[in-house]
């Protein structure tokens, strides 16, 4: 189960205090459709290919001619009239260029980069067509851009094949060390995931919030309003006030606003521990602790004290394990489901 690792903070809004209370609703017997359960044989290939090009890893290889389709590293600078055109350039260190029709948005440069050597520089001259639609370009409409182009490199993408010494690499932290184990494993997660996405709706919907914890509300929302935060700062470049400002709305209803789309992923969470209770899932020290290690290594992060570290303010231990709770709460979900053929699309037939 995948829980957001978004920032959150304290929200200093003064609240009348509440604890959680849920009347938990079916969770087993949900339906769900044949064909989302079976996981068939070409979606497992599929999900296999996945993840071999997940892991996929560039090699520069610094000699040899540039051929149609390869992925160069260049440094490229455009001059106009003799003076620096930084738009139209690229970092210093360079860029990734794929030789490819389409690819670059000036026609005529990755012609001029195919049978070329390695580390050798290349100079030209392209030209803006006076009509041209695309908008970085439009300033330069019918101006003749002179390139100088350094070669440094080409860049092949080696995919991993799939043998048991590369599973051992990669999953021996989950004791799967086998192309069957490898298999069975992701076969496992897909069921899940699949089963779990489809029956998450009903399961929300069979059960009742009486009242929310003030407190975990409140941190969920400051999670989903920290979110949106990021969202427009990084794609549209404006702050939160100016945000506010343009929609003429206080902070309060943007506040009220994050705090009604975060209710159903505490909702969620109310009813994963409802769950767990009901069942009588517990947590040992031993699978926190192994748990946290798995973690670790799926994120990059080598170690749990530098996994804990990285998310410091984000997450503490009730939040991790709550994350390791509900995938023990998935499985009780999606191993009791009941399984129902697939509804046949309604179709209607216009009379005659």
């Amino acid at each position: 189960m995948t829980i957001s690792l978004a920032a959150c903070g304290d929200s200093d809004k003064d609240t009348k205090k509440t604890s959680a209370d849920l009347t938990l609703g079916q969770y087993k017997g949900l339906e769900v459709s044949k064909s989302t359960a079976e996981i068939t044989d070409e979606e497992l290939s599929e999900a296999v290919e996945r993840v071999l090009k997940s892991n996929q890893k560039n090699e520069y290889v610094e000699e040899g001619t540039t051929e149609k389709d390869n992925k160069i590293t260049a440094i490229y600078t455009a001059t106009l009239d003799g003076e620096s055109v930084s738009a139209l350039s690229s970092s210093s260190s360079g860029s990734a260029v794929t030789l490819s029709d389409g690819s670059f948005a000036i026609d005529g440069f990755i012609d001029q980069l195919i049978g070329k050597q390695v580390g050798s520089k290349v100079e030209f001259d392209v030209t803006i067509p006076e009509d041209t639609d695309k908008s970085a370009l439009k300033t330069y409409a019918g101006k003749t851009i002179h390139y100088t182009v350094e070669i440094k490199n080409i860049i092949n993408t080696i995919t991993p094949e799939l043998t048991d010494e590369w599973v051992k690499e990669k999953y021996s932290y989950m004791d799967i060390s086998t192309i069957d184990g490898f298999k069975e494993y992701l076969k496992r997660q897909m069921y899940l995931s699949y089963v779990y996405d489809e029956v998450k709706n009903t399961l929300l919907n069979n059960s009742t919030v009486n009242s929310y914890d003030s407190d975990l509300l409140s941190k969920y929302t400051d999670i989903a309003a920290k979110q949106f935060e990021s969202t427009i700062s990084s794609y549209y470049g404006i702050t939160l006030d100016a945000y506010l400002q343009a929609m003429d709305k206080t902070e309060e209803e943007f506040r009220k606003e994050k705090e009604e789309e975060a209710k159903p992923d505490l909702k969620e969470r109310m009813i994963i521990e409802k769950i767990a209770e009901t069942e009588k899932i517990t947590l040992s020290d031993e699978e926190f602790n192994t748990r946290m290690e798995q973690y670790a290594v799926e994120y990059g992060l080598e170690t749990v004290d530098k996994l804990k570290q990285y998310y410091d303010g984000v997450w503490d231990d009730s939040d991790w394990k709550y994350s390791i709770l509900a995938e023990k709460v998935q499985e009780i979900i999606c191993d009791n489901v009941k399984v129902v053929e697939d509804k046949e699309e309604e179709s209607t037939t216009a009379a005659e």
